[in-house]
């Protein structure tokens, strides 16, 4: 017999909050969950390939024309030998031997750069803000750029690529041109200041010449060395004549007579009036000594040729002394000196000697003289010498750099890619053939994509009862029951209420 505590053996009708969580939790009825899911799914799947259908149908069409870049990665150098002026030297490193700097990043910001596109567009005519923004790639492990630029036709695309191209390659000239401009400038001004310097040395160099008469160090070592030429003709001169003087004393010595009285009897030998006066002295003695011989000396005749004789040796001395500017002691000396033809000769060597000793004498005094004078040149010289080596080497050192930073303005011209690397045109613009928007493998795949995960999501969705329904259920059996006659009732459990699991 039941207990007035207990509970009429009905059913209990669940509420309108329980049927909704059943529904939730379990999915409601069999049939009812099936309908639900289909319906998702074919609205699910007409969305996602509705929109694939639109992208392709109502998307407009895009063309991409671009170009390639390649840059040379080698350095480049210039060296300008100046002979005895100086050296001018131009290097430029490969612009990828810095591990801080890279040409290709730097090349792909002034694409993208304001300046850039605004100077294309403005080449071909249209607002800055109807150019697209190029896309740059840069290649790794490569030199190459790659340049992309979209247009709604191919047409527009390949000449927005043309113009993009163009204009990059122009403002790169005008960058390079102010490059070299900029540097030529600091140039001049530089080359200024070396040319004042120069000048300054120059001048200081002309006017110490002028002053001191020494025109180089040539002619410094020039007089220094005529010193020593001095030297060596004094020593010479000076052996010849120690060799003259020892030949005159042997001929005096031989001859018994000295240079005087043989250079008398040559002149006496020379003259005519002299030797016609010697022979009538001959005749007169010769015929004097015969009749001297044959009649003595008390015979008239004797003593008519000793006053002739006489005579003739007074007129012979007035002769000599004529001719020769001195009277001789014994005039019959020197006349027999100038008859004999072999003293003759002799006394012609030792005159000859004799002039010759006297002529080096003279040499031998004026080369004393000479090198007296020059070595108080020299010495006098010698500290303009130094002063003048030194104001030539300013000079030449101040040539040598006005001539280097002149060759370097030259050589610097000619390396235009130092701070901007060259660029070479591996593929120029050309014409795209197909669009590269929309595309149609990207709207299947995308479709394909979206179809996967909507079935994903209603896979989990359609497990979720069952999964659900066993955790409630061992979370409902670890409950304990109430005890026996506590005076309180229990509310029902999901678990003892009917369900109805899905199929």
């Amino acid at each position: 017999m039941p207990s007035p505590a207990d509970p009429p053996d009905t059913a209990v009708k669940p509420g309108f909050g329980m049927r909704l969580r059943r529904r939730l939790i379990m999915g409601g009825a069999r049939g009812g969950r099936w309908r639900r899911y289909v319906l998702t799914m074919v609205i699910g799947l007409s969305v996602i390939w509705g929109m694939s259908i639109a992208y392709l149908v109502l998307a407009p069409r895009s063309y991409a024309g671009g170009f390639v870049f390649v840059l040379p990665g080698t350095g480049a150098g210039t060296s300008v030998n100046l002979e005895s002026i100086g050296q001018a030297v131009s290097t430029s490193a490969s612009a990828f031997s810095s591990p801080d700097f890279s040409p290709t990043q730097n090349y792909r910001r002034m694409l993208l750069s304001r300046r850039v596109l605004l100077e294309t567009a403005q080449r071909l005519g249209i607002p800055e803000s109807a150019f697209p923004q190029p896309r740059v790639d840069l290649a790794d492990q490569a030199k190459l750029i790659t340049v992309t630029v979209r247009g709604p036709t191919p047409a527009i695309a390949e000449e927005r690529a043309q113009a993009l191209h163009d204009t990059f390659l122009a403002v790169l000239d005008d960058l390079r041109r102010r490059e070299i401009e900029t540097r030529d400038v600091s140039y001049r001004e530089m080359l200024t200041g070396y040319q004042a310097r120069l000048d300054a040395a120059r001048q200081r160099l002309v006017m110490h010449q002028a002053e001191t008469g020494l025109v180089s160090l040539d002619q410094y070592g020039t007089i220094v060395a005529s010193v020593e030429r001095l030297r060596e003709q004094q020593r010479d001169v000076t052996a010849r004549l120690a060799q003259s003087r020892a030949g005159t004393e042997r001929l005096v010595t031989l001859l018994g007579a000295g240079p005087e009285t043989a250079s008398a009897a040559l002149m006496l030998r020379a003259d005519p009036i002299s030797q016609e006066l010697l022979g009538l002295l001959a005749r007169q003695e010769a015929e004097l000594s015969t009749l001297t011989g044959t009649r003595g000396q008390a015979n008239p005749r004797v003593a008519d040729l000793s006053a002739e004789r006489a005579s003739t040796i007074r007129r012979l001395a007035d002769r000599v002394q004529e001719i020769t500017g001195q009277r001789p002691a014994n005039v019959l000396r020197l006349r027999d000196l100038s008859l004999r033809e072999e003293r003759a000769r002799l006394f012609e060597r030792m005159v000859s000697a004799m002039a010759d000793e006297t002529a080096l004498e003279g040499m031998q005094a004026e080369i004393a003289r000479q090198i007296a004078a020059e070595q108080a040149r020299s010495v006098s010289l010698a500290g303009q010498a130094s002063r003048l080596d030194e104001l030539r080497r300013e000079m030449q050192v101040a040539e040598a750099v006005f001539s280097s930073a002149l060759a370097r303005i030259d050589t610097s011209k000619s390396d235009i890619f130092a701070s901007y690397p060259m660029l070479q045109t591996l593929e120029a613009p050309s014409r795209p053939e197909r669009p590269v928007s929309p595309l149609p493998i990207l709207a299947v795949a995308g479709g394909m994509g979206a179809t996967f995960f909507l079935f994903f999501a209603l896979g989990l969705t359609w497990l979720r009862a069952a999964l659900l329904h066993r955790i409630l259920r061992s979370g409902s059996s670890s409950q304990p029951s109430p005890a026996p006659g506590d005076g309180t009732s229990s509310a029902p459990s999901i678990s003892s209420v009917p369900q109805r699991r899905p199929a």
